[in-house]
């Protein structure tokens, strides 16, 4: 292993990291102690309050919407993405077709959420694509006003970042399948074996380094969503696809009150924290034996 022999190896290599651990690390604090303040206008005021700010918006009926609707969104968003990301692998590598459907999913990957939300709200216009198309093939009565009815609008926008990491999970699985030792795969075949079992009693049990992958990394990404709720819907209608998110920058940036908003970050952060401490945990037992 080569080692570091002078100052400038040091502070070329270590020196970066420890620069960005020190600025994370230090930003986490500030916000910490920020939610623990009278900041509550334009003017800065950082007088400690304690956890003051936090009974006030745990006591807030719309905190609880939100983080609602973002166990909402994993819930849906995140196992079905990722199981489908495994079978359009599974498929891609049978098929020998990998480089067509590298193409055609992750093209939406290359996309900023901002500008998904934009094509996605000409879709789900009332005249937009969606409508127009159930209406050339006679299912006029599947119409809707798809992020305007506080009924499905969420499952709406859910339905936006599935297309949006599908790509993502695939590439996941992709590897995760060739990964497996085809001697397992070519006995199965011999032995009889339909391409459905081989998939669902050999492909899938193996593939739980992938999950491992995809599932706490969609779930950050739910966790942590706001520019496609911010784009496509400011949350609405009502409070059908508000989210922390969106509400942290309500409070923060638009009421001015800083304090709260920070208290809101650190909820999504302690959120995310019991995302990432199990799946650290789990991977360090598999991967570092």
């Amino acid at each position: 292993m080569p080692k570091l022999t002078s100052i400038k190896d040091f502070v070329v290599f270590v020196g970066p990291i420890l620069l960005v651990i020190i600025f994370l690390y230090f930003m986490i604090v500030e916000t910490i102690y920020v939610s623990m303040t009278d900041w509550r206008s334009g003017q800065v005021s950082l007088n400690f309050v304690g956890l003051e700010n936090y009974y006030r918006i745990l006591g807030n009926p719309r905190f609880w919407s939100a983080l609602k609707n973002n166990l909402i969104w994993i819930a849906i968003f995140v196992l079905p993405t990722s199981f489908l990301g495994l079978v359009i692998a599974y498929l891609m590598i049978s098929t020998g077709k990998e480089a067509i459907f590298r193409t055609i999913l992750l093209t939406p990957s290359a996309l900023s959420m901002v500008v998904s939300a934009t094509i996605w709200i000409w879709m789900y216009g009332e005249n937009g694509a969606i409508n127009t198309l159930l209406d050339i093939i006679g299912l006029k009565s599947l119409k809707r006003a798809w992020i305007s009815d506080p009924n499905i609008a969420l499952y709406s926008l859910i339905f936006i970042t599935v297309w949006l990491y599908l790509g993502f999970a695939t590439i996941v699985f992709e590897a995760t399948i060739k990964g497996i030792d085809k001697s397992i795969i070519e006995a199965a075949k011999v032995d009889g074996s339909s391409e459905f079992k081989i998939f669902w009693r050999i492909i899938l049990p193996l593939s739980k380094s992938g999950f491992l992958i995809t599932v706490p990394l969609l779930s950050l990404a739910a966790l942590k969503i706001f520019d496609l709720v911010f784009v496509a819907t400011r949350g609405g209608p009502g409070y059908a696809t508000d989210v922390l998110g969106m509400y942290m920058w309500e409070v923060a940036f638009w009421a001015r009150f800083m304090a709260d908003g920070a208290v809101i970050a650190v909820m999504i952060f302690l959120l995310s924290l019991a995302i990432v401490i199990p799946y650290a945990y789990t991977a360090s037992k598999r991967w570092f034996k």
